[in-house]
């Protein structure tokens, strides 16, 4: 059904009919990108190597069997007696000088009772399967993050090339405006040069607003696990640039530490190390393991048969009393692991804190600069008017209406800014938590 689907979606993209929402972005990206599809393949991997470690506990049964024929020559003894009544020499023969038939079949079991190191290895699998897992987990935060970013990122550029459009008929405008004039003999051939300037400059930006809008699908597309050249088309969701409350920094540093796979990631590691250092000194304890075994041997002559039915039940224990000073130099190996891993567990945590406050500050202070790029638009926008206004009715000059363009330009650039930062400061908090909260 997610093929047909998925097929349904590529289709409706390709003939341009069907504009994107973000989460159908992230959910094309999380089938389609090949970091998620290696780790996905990791995890498989650390399951499998999971179950051989509870494979271990359970007996090992196996069943043998062998067919063959062979061939001998029969060995010849002579030996000579002595009696009372002389000396007298006699040969005997051993074997047969027949091919044999050799059959059998033999079933066996083993089953550990007490083997030391088997505990930590399980313990080790179970943390490293669930590492993988993490690791996955984190793959996912991590492509989501990036077709957030690269989603708006065209949003972004797509707003500001219609902005760059609008600045450009503004500067077209006022100079059609100053070259009338000047055929009227109100305006000077100066205000027309400086005007033209301003047209060209606009110009130029207008074309750095397209090739960066290209550059922004490219990313996305990149992002997706998409071909470069596939066309873009997205859906704008509700308000950019609107948060309904702003978390608390306690709250996200606790829940980063609940949830973050980094720093689950770090816990597992550490856990790893400490059976890391119980199978080494597992080492110094005994070993005992039961063996048992049955089975039917068939020797076949073509006078004779032999048959022998067996079995026998074994326990058997083994204990390394000394090896070279080997196991004393692995659990202190093990032991510097241990510490070394330890030793850096504040660190991680100052990082973690560090991003998270990092992305704190970044929504709150993105917010916060909506509301003065707000006002400072009006203000343009006003700005714009009077000035326009003066200059039509001759009292103004040319350069107070570039300024004014320039000033209502730069102004609506830095609220569209402002309004998309808001937009990837609450996909970053979302990230650094390890969960979507906003």
């Amino acid at each position: 059904m997610k093929k047909i689907f998925l097929a349904i979606l590529v289709l409706a993209l390709a003939s341009g009919s069907w504009a994107l929402t973000l989460k159908e972005s992230i959910d094309i990206a999380l089938r389609n990108n090949p970091t998620i599809i290696a780790s996905q393949r990791k995890a498989d991997a650390a399951d499998a190597k999971l179950s051989q470690a509870f494979g271990a506990f359970l007996p090992t049964i196996k069943a043998d069997g062998t067919y063959g024929r062979s061939w001998a020559q029969p060995s010849t003894v002579q030996f000579t007696t002595v009696t009372t009544a002389g000396s007298g020499s006699q040969t005997m023969t051993f074997g047969s000088n027949d091919a044999q038939n050799m059959k059998s079949l033999q079933a066996s079991l083993s089953q550990p009772l007490l083997v030391a190191p088997l505990f930590p290895s399980y313990s080790i699998a179970k943390k490293g399967a669930d590492l993988t897992k993490e690791d996955l987990r984190k793959t996912f935060i991590d492509t989501s993050y990036n077709v957030t970013q690269t989603y708006f990122g065209v949003l972004k550029a797509e707003k500001m090339l219609k902005l760059a459009e609008e600045s450009r008929d503004m500067a077209q405008s006022h100079l059609k405006q100053v070259g009338a004039m000047l055929s009227a003999g109100v305006s000077t051939r100066a205000d027309l040069l400086r005007s033209e300037v301003q047209m060209a400059n606009s110009e130029v930006v207008l074309t750095k607003a397209r090739s960066g809008l290209e550059l922004a699908k490219d990313a996305f597309n990149n992002a997706l696990g998409n071909d470069l050249e596939q066309e873009v088309k997205l859906e704008e969701e509700g308000s950019i640039g609107t948060v309904a409350d702003l978390p608390e920094y306690k709250m996200l540093l606790s829940m980063a530490f609940n949830n973050r796979p980094d720093w689950k990631e770090f816990v597992l590691t550490t856990g790893i190390n400490e059976e890391n250092l119980k199978l080494a000194q597992a080492a110094y304890l005994p070993s005992v393991v039961l063996s048992a075994t049955t089975g039917n041997s068939i020797n076949e002559y073509p006078t004779f048969k032999s048959d022998v039915n067996s079995w026998n039940i074994v326990g058997a224990a083994s204990w390394t009393l000394f090896d070279g000073l080997v196991r004393e130099n692995k659990v202190s190996e093990a032991a510097s692991n241990l510490a070394a891993q330890k030793a850096s567990e504040e660190q991680v945590r100052n990082g973690i804190a560090l991003e998270v406050r990092d992305a704190f500050l970044s929504l709150k202070s993105a917010r916060e600069t909506i509301g003065s790029a707000k006002k400072a638009v009006d203000s343009a926008e006003e700005g714009y008017k009077v000035s326009s206004l003066r200059f039509n009715s001759g009292v103004g000059t040319n350069l107070e209406v570039i300024d004014a363009q320039v000033a209502l330009t730069q102004a609506r650039l830095n609220h569209l800014q402002a309004l998309f930062e808001v937009e990837i400061a609450k996909a970053k908090i979302n990230k650094v938590v390890g969960k979507e909260i906003i």
